[in-house]
């Protein structure tokens, strides 16, 4: 069972994705479930580690889209972002994303390099390791 893209629909690949990104379509396939979990204010968080062609990442849904979701599944994401949580970078849909399955079990992946495994430091932590620049105190 393959969704054809739709007219102009082009996927951005685990690869190219960066902090802050957001309203890009990716295709992934679920290699494992976490336990979901449930907020202060009672919003359930679905956890799972996603790959493509050219790594993984950390996928979380928010709410009961994620019930549904299983180990080898192929979703297609369409309005998803890229977002930073405590310095890793993290998958999720938009406020108005989609998650459609499109396959399940066959599709090639790589599950490393891990995108939620590398730190990413903001431009402003970064200037801090550095310290002050020459002539500043």
């Amino acid at each position: 069972m393959t969704v054809p893209l739709k007219p102009g629909q082009q996927l951005t690949p685990i690869s190219k994705f960066r902090p802050s990104m957001r309203g890009f379509d990716c295709e992934v396939i679920v290699l494992e479930t976490a336990v979901p979990t449930t907020t202060r204010d009672g919003q359930t968080i679905h956890a799972f580690l996603v790959a493509d062609r050219t790594g993984s990442i950390i996928m979380n849904i928010w709410g009961s889209d994620g019930k549904c979701i299983r180990n080898g599944d192929i979703i297609r994401i369409e309005n998803a972002e890229a977002k930073l949580f405590k310095g890793f970078l993290q998958l999720t849909t938009a406020r108005f994303g989609k998650i459609k399955r499109v396959g399940e079990d066959t599709m090639v992946f790589r599950e490393q390099p891990n995108a939620s495994e590398m730190q990413w430091v903001t431009e402003e932590e970064l200037r801090a390791m550095e310290g002050p620049e020459e002539g500043q105190c």
